[in-house]
């Protein structure tokens, strides 16, 4: 992106918090269970390890940048609200986590004026991690990559995270209409998937149910990446509950789907 400002200090820091968080998250793995998770009102699992790895990355933020505002999934925003603004999920996949799955990270975002500008994703149980500047390349464990050059549906894989709210809203058409397209399809879900669409491996990505928390650090990732990451309806958010990320070649080929089943 042509005049897109480089933030190497702020990519840098960002890779100091998830080694932070890392810290923190991997020795607590497979010590949570179902009966130590807290649930919280919307009905998901929370952790000790989540409140802390967010506290702790905030603490860090905030000592950094004392006049950035910071936005995360435990303890919402601290800050001023036009300022540069991190956006933190300190365990996403906390399912995962308390199950002993290890498809789980911390994603740590940046958005400036409005812009999801920066992403890193450390997923430390699978000993991998991913970071983008957006016009400044993405990596993964300190490698280059980039999105496919897969360009028609029929070559393509497809990862949905769940499926259940595709069902319960009686949008299961667009599932069956990318089935019916895609050569491939799989269920990733969370961060993962749309980390395989960056890393150049999954060509397209859609999730639903997700929060902003969810996102900016994907979106920046997968834009960085050289991809495309919008809402169901096209929007250029992190606000709009739901994610499609793809190569870009097929993105549009995807959206055209959605206005006949959602």
């Amino acid at each position: 992106m042509p005049g897109a400002p480089d933030l190497a200090a702020e990519r840098a820091f960002a890779l100091e918090l998830a080694d932070l968080a890392d810290g923190l998250s991997l020795p607590a793995f497979g010590r949570h269970t179902r009966d130590t998770a807290d649930t919280k009102a919307d009905g998901t699992w929370v952790t000790q390890t989540d409140v802390g790895v967010e506290r702790a990355l905030r603490a860090a933020i905030l000592e950094r940048f004392p006049g950035h505002a910071v936005l995360g999934e435990e303890d919402g925003l601290e800050g001023p609200p036009d300022a540069p603004t991190w956006v933190l999920d300190p365990i996403d996949g906390t399912t995962n986590f308390v199950r002993g799955n290890p498809v789980w990270a911390t994603l740590v975002g940046l958005r400036v004026d409005g812009r999801d500008v920066l992403g890193v994703v450390s997923a430390p149980a699978l000993g991998h991690r991913w970071d983008g500047v957006v016009g400044h390349g993405a990596r993964m464990d300190g490698r280059a990559v980039a999105v496919s050059d897969v360009d028609t549906l029929a070559d393509a894989e497809v990862a949905f995270g769940g499926l259940d709210w595709f069902v319960r809203t009686q949008r299961w058409g667009l599932v069956e209409a990318l089935v019916a397209r895609a050569k491939r399809i799989r269920g990733y879900g969370d961060f993962w998937q749309h980390c395989l669409v960056a890393s150049g491996s999954t060509e397209v990505a859609i999730d639903a149910t997700v929060s902003t928390w969810d996102l900016v650090a994907v979106r920046a990732l997968v834009a960085a990446a050289g991809g495309r990451a919008t809402s169901l309806a096209g929007r250029e958010t992190s606000d709009g509950g739901d994610l499609v990320s793809s190569n870009g070649r097929l993105h549009d080929a995807v959206l055209a789907l959605v206005p006949h089943t959602v």
